[in-house]
């Protein structure tokens, strides 16, 4: 095996250090930008990262993914029929006498509002994966509808790369 000369060790270190200075450039300007500009910046650095593998494949996936769902949870809300069942919710939640407390501890909540539930989260998962789309992620939007245990181990394998332990049950959608 070829040992590595002191000068293609300095030319490494070199363009190691030119690679942190143009990353400190474009974090001092993420810090100047806010709301909808940061997180378009942010969405171009993570896909190039990923793009350029400077991540492994997951820790890749979980920056872009990251970035997306933060933006899709923002943005789903003026999703037509994700709007239509959130005010079904809220109208038969104010007929069953809800206050935004959910049932009382067990009360086991009507079958009508169960299935609305399911209809309404389906109805987010799909403005999600068509957010996904609309920014050029079709197989993220794949992984999201059809194969979503796919999609979280990907993700949570990512998030560990960059946070170590797991994530808590409760936070993945």
């Amino acid at each position: 095996m070829k040992k590595m000369g002191e000068q293609e060790l300095d030319g490494m270190r070199r363009e190691a250090r030119e690679t942190e200075a143009r990353w400190r450039v474009l974090a001092a300007k993420l810090t100047e930008l806010g709301g909808e500009a940061m997180d378009a910046q942010l969405l171009v650095t993570f896909r190039g990262a990923r793009d350029a593998g400077a991540v492994p494949p997951d820790a890749g996936f979980f920056l872009v993914a990251h970035i997306l769902t933060a933006m899709a949870d923002e943005a789903i809300a003026e999703d037509p029929r994700v709007r239509m069942r959130a005010g079904e919710l809220d109208a038969m939640e104010r007929e069953y006498g809800l206050t935004g407390e959910g049932w009382p501890e067990g009360d086991i909540p009507p079958e009508d509002w169960e299935a609305l539930c399911v209809e309404y989260e389906r109805a987010c998962d799909e403005a999600r994966a068509a957010f996904f789309r609309a920014y050029g992620e079709e197989e993220m939007a794949r992984l999201y509808l059809d194969q979503r245990v796919t999609f979280h181990h990907r993700f949570e394998s990512g998030r560990r790369f960059f946070h170590g332990l797991p994530m808590l049950p409760e936070l993945l959608h």
